[in-house]
């Protein structure tokens, strides 16, 4: 039996080229598919970097308020704190309890509005007698970079 060498070279080689082919089609696909998802998830990671880059602007921007009492014995200090990263400007304060006990707040009208710089505080002297109310809130009202006019109700416990 003769073999011709040069038919089974040649049938072996479109053999191996058919396979190549075949190959080279499988992959482009696949990529094509890769690809796709990788795009869709990389303009999923851009949307959550710029929602996250847009709160970290605003938590820069903002000033957060809060307020406690100290003291004892009729004389106490309401304690007005600025925690947030930015400067509380226009500070306001106003007591919602009866008129008859703005009297309490020493130097109240003298004092608001001001400014509270980042991790300051400021106090507020008051004095309180035997008919003044063991819980009353307080508004304060202030500006910071991100919004104007910013208010907060706080109820103290004295």
């Amino acid at each position: 039996m003769n073999i011709n060498w040069e038919i089974t070279i040649a049938g072996i080689s479109a053999i191996f080229a058919g396979i190549s082919i075949i190959f080279s089609i499988y992959s482009f696909f696949s990529f094509k598919k890769l690809n796709k998802k990788i795009l869709e998830q990389q303009v999923e990671i851009n949307s959550l970097l710029i929602t996250k880059e847009k709160e970290h602007s605003n938590e820069q921007n903002k000033a957060e308020i809060r307020a406690y009492k100290t003291g004892a014995k009729g004389n106490y200090q309401l304690i007005i704190t600025n925690t947030g990263k930015a400067t509380a400007e226009n500070v306001y304060l106003e007591i919602l309890i009866g008129s008859a006990y703005r009297g309490c707040f020493w130097d109240i009208d003298e004092i608001f509005p001001m400014n509270i710089v980042s991790g300051h505080s400021r106090k507020l002297s008051y004095s309180r007698g035997m008919d003044f109310p063991s819980k009353f809130t307080i508004r304060i009202t202030w500006d910071d970079q991100f919004a104007k006019r910013n208010s907060k109700d706080i109820e103290i416990v004295s």
